[in-house]
């Protein structure tokens, strides 16, 4: 039972049911202080938004001022306007006033168990993330794991704002709940979660939040689709059996009908002939296509295979999502457009494998999504559609997304929309209000102006099992923060960059292209069969028997026959086909009918094998 000790001030005025003014005894109450007021229908909680003075100090005082010339004593008192939040009835729902507020009601600072009830800050600290402490407060903020997990959280601010500073407490108090955690990590700022904060300015600023340095070196896996560097494992993304339609989900451009067809069915064709395939062997198949729009396709094809990050298996999601654990994807250095397509087809892999149960529910964090999931007109991703279909479907499967941007007007509005629970720092740039403004349930025009004037470090957060947004002081990290801007001058003066000795390292675009090199090694078909198809089966058997071939592997039988086809002119599945009929019609593997097949005279199997002839085996039947 909240009481009225303290009191703060007195409503006067004109008075409505959610808002009013009052006036302010003494100066203890300041801009967001939350304060009680009594209702007949509960206790209600209401928050300061403006604070005036007033005074009777006028034009004429101000100029005897100028003049220096003496003025008697300045009368002033204070007069506030607050927003009503509300009270909570006995089933715990938060309701508003239906009723005025009396005219003199006296006014109280809330205490703490009436703003937690009230703003639905009783999220439990064994399953809560501990975010900071409410602006104004020494009231600690936790917001319910589930919620953010399960609902999709965005984080906003404009650049040098705070945004991944927010975001490296967030994935702390993950990693503290065991919550398992990929990030896409575009400028590699989240390898600094292994080493404990050594700030001597940020350990001062920890006994206020209650925390303590530490780190997470034991819980954090990097992965890179560039060349390993230090303790950082290879990303690679499996290039085997991609279906036509997975293909055009990450070409960059589009192409035509005509086109789609001849990528269609050669993928047919290739099937027919090879259960594990590879994009080589589609770019091969295609070639051989008669078709004018063939060029097109295998240009597309071979940008795609160029980017150098397929292999036969790819990384296993198994190895990316763990109980406990957070991999990093450092993106620091791989060119835009390769980004996009490790963006596209990981995100993909982790939900289809999310939704077969193959892997357990986890929080999936995307740093500078204006790159990744531009809004219509701003650009073009091939990561946009299947991000859109995460945000839209996610939380149904377990697979929660977190997108970090500081442009949100370039972010697909319909993902932020997504988003329940928003923490939003500083932003000034107009077009981005204007879509926070859009996306975000729960501003006031009053709240959205703040969010322009909102210091370094202080985020309005809304979602999350919270009834409303509310100013939160972002605590201090407990690991070291990666993403600092670079200091051009050091304690005042100027570095000299010339003197420094660098260490000769291969540019960018060399790291990749030995990279691609390597993948490419590494990517090459092995002469193992691996599960042939029947047809593959059957032409081999056939062309071995011919005297055709002496290799009875099925994978290098092909390849042998489809260049003899292009030698000689042959249409090369027409060339399979009618070996494959032959196979299945009459060159059995165990009694076959020779007698009937059209290449009996000139099959050396039949022809060599006397012994086998007399025991009946090409008997007439």
């Amino acid at each position: 039972m909240q009481k009225k000790d303290g009191v703060v001030g007195y409503i006067f005025g004109e008075v409505g049911i959610t808002d009013f003014k009052f006036a302010v005894d003494g100066h203890a109450i300041r801009k967001f202080d939350y304060i009680f007021a009594p209702h007949k229908e509960g206790e209600i909680l209401a928050q300061v938004m403006d604070i005036k003075q007033h005074s009777d100090f006028k034009f004429e005082d101000a100029t005897s001022l100028i003049n220096n010339e003496e003025i008697p004593n300045i009368k002033t008192n204070l007069k506030a306007y607050a927003e009503v939040i509300g009270f909570r009835d006995k089933r715990g729902l938060l309701q508003s006033p239906r009723t005025p507020f009396n005219v003199g009601t006296e006014l109280a600072r809330a205490n703490e168990n009436l703003i937690r009830i009230v703003l639905g800050l009783n999220a439990a600290k064994e399953n809560g993330a501990y975010i900071g402490l409410l602006k104004g407060h020494d009231l600690e903020v936790y917001l319910n794991i589930d919620s953010l997990v399960q609902k999709h959280i965005c984080i906003l601010a404009k650049t040098g704002g705070g945004k991944s500073y927010a975001c490296g407490v967030l994935v702390e108090e993950l990693l503290k709940n065991k919550i398992p955690t990929v990030i896409i990590d575009t400028h590699g700022e989240y390898q600094s979660l292994k080493k404990s904060n050594n700030s001597r300015k940020d350990q001062k600023n920890m006994a206020k939040f209650g925390v303590k340095k530490r780190d997470y070196s034991s819980q954090i896996t990097d992965f890179s689709p560039m060349k390993s560097r230090g303790d950082m494992k290879h990303l690679s993304l499996s290039g085997s059996n991609l279906e036509a339609h997975e293909i055009l989900d990450l070409l960059p451009s589009k192409i035509s009908g005509p086109q789609k067809g001849v990528l269609y069915q050669a993928i047919k064709e290739i099937k027919e002939y090879k259960n594990i395939y590879s994009i080589r062997d589609i770019i091969d198949t295609v070639g051989r296509s008669k078709s004018n729009a063939r060029w097109n396709v295998i240009a597309s094809l071979e940008s795609l295979d160029s980017i150098g990050v397929f292999s036969e298996s790819g990384t296993s999601t198994s190895d990316l999502v763990k109980a406990g654990k957070c991999s990093t994807i450092n993106m620091k250095g791989v060119p835009p457009d390769v980004q996009s397509v490790v963006v596209a087809r990981l995100t993909k892999k982790l939900f289809d494998d999310r939704k077969a149960g193959k892997i357990p529910p986890f929080l999936f964090i995307v740093e500078e999504a204006h790159n990744y999931c531009p809004e219509r007109g701003f650009g073009n991703a091939v990561s946009s559609d299947i991000l859109r279909t995460v945000a839209s479907e996610g939380r149904k499967f377990g697979m929660g997304l977190c997108i970090v941007s500081q442009r949100p007007a370039k972010v697909d509005k319909n993902i932020i929309s997504q988003c329940n629970t928003n923490i939003i720092l500083k932003v000034t740039n107009p077009n981005d209000l204007k879509t926070i403004v859009q996306s975000v349930e729960g501003l006031t025009s009053q709240t959205f102006r703040e969010i322009q004037r909102l210091p370094i470090g202080v985020a309005l957060i809304s979602g999350a099992s919270l009834q409303m947004p509310i100013m939160t002081e972002i605590r201090t990290r407990e690991t070291s923060h990666g993403g600092k801007s670079v200091e051009i001058t050091k304690g005042g003066k100027k570095v000299n960059y010339e003197t420094i000795n660098v260490q000769q390292t291969p540019s960018v675009n060399e790291q990749f292209n030995q990279q691609k090199e390597v993948n490419q090694q590494t990517s090459k078909p092995q002469k193992s069969v691996n599960n042939p198809t029947g047809k593959a089966k059957n032409v081999t058997r056939v062309a071995h028997r011919l005297g055709w071939i002496s290799e009875s592997n099925p994978d290098e039988a092909i390849k042998i026959l489809t260049k003899e086809a292009e030698k000689m002119n042959e249409n090369v599945y027409k060339y399979l086909e009618s070996l494959a009929i032959l196979g299945k019609d009459y060159c059995h593997d165990d009694n076959p009918n020779c007698i009937k097949c059209s290449m009996k005279d000139s099959c050396r199997y039949r022809t060599t094998n006397g012994s086998i002839i007399k025991k009946g085996l090409f008997r007439k039947r």
